[in-house]
């Protein structure tokens, strides 16, 4: 005798199964922040565990991608990047020529999604039916590539700008100096800012040129910066934003904090004349926020990651291993040949236009956390590019050129730091 089911629960049975898959198909797929990070760590640890216990298995032999890079009405694009990653962040890229073709050939063969750029257009991952690209060996693959035009959607103002009391303070290192600092609030995008001061010299009224001094930590703990920077004769704007794998809100209130300093809103600050400084992790916020904004009149970069791809593969090889955490960051992106969005995104050395302003690079060749090479490469392709750009490495100092005790390369950092900002300020 045969047992049929019931017609309800069949019903509830297929309902539940259609909720499974569709839970599965949006946890997979899924950009939001909550979950990507988890999904790309387990599914790191996944197949580090099936490597160590299956052994690896990589496709043998090489392939070759070739094609068009065109607008959405069909205009070649010359001078466009196509870029494809292999797993461990080793990059291979052409830039397509006048007819807006491109080939890059001796690509590994394996499962890729490239990424293709042009000025003016939308940074666009190609994935044919929502799926990365599979090359295999021996194989010439032709993928012709339509970008959009870029949706620069300005974030919004930000709005109640309070400016609180002021409070004097000094500091030693590296030399005695002393500033008033005040608390800037304001409401950034229907949130409460990170927390932001705005330090002046305490010797005269007059309005200053500005530093806007991104750290890569909350802003009272890097007092040792602004206090000399404003003593120097600055108006020093100082935010740290938090730590985060997604960078765009921090991203759009800096520039809501520099909207406040053009208008002239902030006390004492110029905001015709802005310098914007970073560091670390927070370098990737400022040279983000140079790529779309030309105005300021000079970057400081110290100990700063300029690629991404390239951590990845140190980190990879086992010739990079970061600190605090970092790691873990860098697995929770996910891996670049098929994931390669942020890498991108927040890889400068890919994003670089002949119209920045001036650049000052500063890193030590005993940087832990970030590999000077990061900055020895950007300051090879600014020199391509004709960009304007001094770079000092220091062979005794640590990662952001940090100092608790008065030395040498600590008065040569602060010197050089001076004189560029006295240089492209005036």
């Amino acid at each position: 005798m045969t047992i049929k089911p019931h017609p309800r629960r069949r019903q509830l049975l297929i309902a539940l199964l259609l909720i499974l898959v569709l839970t599965t198909l949006y946890l997979a797929t899924t950009d939001n922040a909550m979950i990507w990070p988890i999904r790309n760590t387990l599914t790191y640890r996944l197949e580090r565990w099936w490597s160590a216990n299956m052994g690896a298995s990589q496709p043998a032999g090489f392939a070759e991608l070739h094609g068009c890079v065109r607008s959405d009405q069909g205009t070649p694009l010359p001078g466009a990047t196509v870029l494809l990653s292999e797993r461990d962040g080793t990059v291979h890229r052409a830039t397509t020529d006048a007819s807006g073709c491109y080939r890059i050939g001796d690509v590994p063969a394996g499962t890729y999604a490239p990424i293709a750029s042009a000025p003016d257009y939308a940074d666009t991952a190609i994935r044919p039916w929502g799926l990365p690209l599979r090359l295999g060996a021996g194989e010439r693959r032709a993928l012709d590539i339509t970008l959009p035009p870029a949706a620069l959607l300005a974030p919004s103002p930000g709005a109640e700008l309070r400016i609180g009391t002021s409070i004097t303070l000094t500091w030693a290192l590296p030399k005695p100096s002393m500033a008033v600092r005040r608390q800037i609030s304001y409401d950034s995008g229907g949130r409460p800012n990170q927390l932001t001061y705005l330090y002046t010299p305490i010797t005269d009224t007059q309005i200053l040129p500005t530093v806007l001094a991104v750290y890569p930590g909350p802003a009272d703990q890097w007092e040792g910066v602004s206090i000399p920077l404003a003593s120097a004769g600055y108006a020093v704007v100082a935010v740290g934003p938090a730590y985060a794998l997604d960078l765009e809100d921090d991203i759009a209130e800096l520039r809501r904090l520099v909207a406040f300093t053009r208008a002239g809103l902030l006390p004492r600050a110029d905001g015709r004349r802005i310098v914007v400084l970073g560091g670390s992790y927070s370098s990737l916020h400022v040279q983000r926020l140079v790529e779309d904004d030309s105005d300021f009149r000079g970057v400081v970069l110290l100990g700063a990651a300029t690629d991404l791809f390239d951590l990845r593969r140190r980190f990879e090889q086992g010739s990079f291993s970061p600190p605090f955490g970092l790691d873990q960051a860098l697995v929770a992106l996910g891996t670049p040949d098929t994931s390669p969005e942020r890498y991108w995104r927040y890889s400068s050395r890919f994003h670089l236009r002949r119209d920045l302003p001036p650049i000052l690079l500063m890193h030590s060749r005993s940087d832990e956390v970030v590999p000077f090479q990061q900055s020895e490469q950007l300051a090879t392709d600014l020199d391509r590019l004709g960009v304007h750009y001094e770079a000092h490495f220091f062979d005794g100092m640590s990662h952001y050129l940090l100092a608790d005790r008065p030395s040498a390369d600590l008065d040569k950092l602060y010197a050089i730091t001076v004189d560029f900002l006295r240089r492209v300020l005036r």
